[in-house]
C-alpha cells in the first residue's frame, strides 16, 4: 500500500473525529441552527486542511557541507588532484565547462532572489555524478554540498539542460580533414597504411576511459 501524504492522513483523522463526535452527540439532538453551524465549521476545517501548504512545523535543518573545499584545492596546483578526486575533472576542464554553460537561459530567472552561482551548481552536479552506491543518494550528496535534496535535483537538471544544449557542437559528423587526421593517427600507431582506411566504422574500441566495462557487448566495446 503506498504511503499517504500528511494532508490525507490528517483528513482521515478528522473524519474519524467527526464519526466519534456524532456518536457522542448525535445530530438529531441538535437544533437546525446548531447543525448549520457545525456543518459550516466542518467544511471550513476541510478547506483549511486541503489548502494549508505545511501542516507540520517547519524546522531549519543545519547545513554545512565540505564541497567548498574543492574551490580551495583549485587555488593550489599541488592540490589539483584533490579537486579532481571530488569533481572528477581538472580545475581547467571545470572552468571551461562553466564558461560554456553559464550564459544558458536556464540559469536566469525573473526573481529578485538570484540563483546559486553556476560554478557551485556545476560542482554539485559533477560531485553527484562521481558517486555511486550509497554515496550517490540525494541525502548524502546534499549533506556534502550543504544544501537541500531538492536543490541537488534542481542543480543537476539545470546543468544537464545547459550541457545537452551543446550537443550539436560536439556530436557531429567529422569533416574530411578531421577524418584524414584520425586516419593518420591510426597509421602512425599501426606502423603501416592498412586497407581499413576507406572502410566504415572501422575504429577498434573506444578512446573514452570508462569506469568499468559495459554490460552489453563489453568485450567488443572496450579499448583493446
Amino acid at each position: 500500500m503506498p504511503a499517504q501524504n500528511v494532508h490525507n492522513r490528517v483528513l482521515r483523522a478528522y473524519i474519524l473525529h467527526l464519526a466519534l463526535r456524532d456518536t457522542i452527540s448525535p445530530p438529531h439532538e441538535l437544533s437546525s441552527d446548531e447543525l448549520l453551524l457545525r456543518l459550516q465549521a466542518d467544511l471550513e476545517m476541510f478547506r483549511k486542511i486541503k489548502n494549508t501548504r505545511y501542516l507540520n512545523p517547519r524546522t531549519s535543518v543545519p547545513k554545512s557541507g565540505s564541497l567548498h573545499l574543492a574551490f580551495e584545492y583549485a587555488q593550489n596546483p599541488a592540490h589539483h588532484d584533490l579537486f579532481t578526486q571530488m569533481l572528477r575533472v581538472s580545475p581547467m576542464v571545470f572552468q571551461v565547462i562553466v564558461e560554456m554553460i553559464q550564459d544558458h537561459p536556464i540559469f536566469s530567472n525573473n526573481s529578485n532572489v538570484p540563483q546559486t552561482p553556476v560554478t557551485y551548481q556545476l560542482a554539485v552536479t559533477l560531485f553527484r555524478m562521481g558517486r555511486y552506491g550509497n554515496a550517490a543518494s540525494l541525502i548524502d550528496v546534499a549533506r556534502e554540498a550543504g544544501i537541500s535534496e531538492g536543490s541537488v535535483e534542481l542543480f543537476t537538471h539545470r546543468c544537464f539542460t545547459a550541457i545537452e544544449s551543446l550537443h550539436e557542437i560536439f556530436v557531429r559528423p567529422l569533416t574530411s580533414e578531421e577524418k584524414e587526421k584520425e586516419k593518420e593517427w591510426v597509421d602512425e600507431h599501426m606502423g603501416f597504411r592498412g586497407l581499413w582506411r576507406e572502410g566504415w566504422i572501422m575504429y577498434d574500441g573506444t578512446i573514452v576511459v570508462l569506469y568499468s566495462r559495459p554490460g552489453l557487448d563489453g568485450d567488443a566495446y572496450m579499448k583493446r
